[in-house]
């Protein structure tokens, strides 16, 4: 598709830092985060999303 050979694919994948734990929860929440507001259609600002959230489990704070 790309029109590089495998093993180029394969270097670079190696060469890139592994994404800690934390990063990774950071990038699930973010994602959580867009999909109650998509859901919303845009309605929902930091007080109904940081509800949602706590509903849903999570103990984070609004400014988070």
């Amino acid at each position: 598709m790309l029109k590089l050979p495998r093993a180029t694919y394969y270097a670079w994948l190696a060469s890139r830092p592994a994404a800690t734990e934390r990063q990774r929860a950071e990038d699930d929440l973010a994602e959580e985060i867009r999909e109650i507001h998509g859901k919303s259609r845009g309605a929902y600002g930091a007080p109904r999303v940081h509800a949602a959230l706590r509903r849903k489990g999570h103990r984070i704070s609004r400014k988070k």
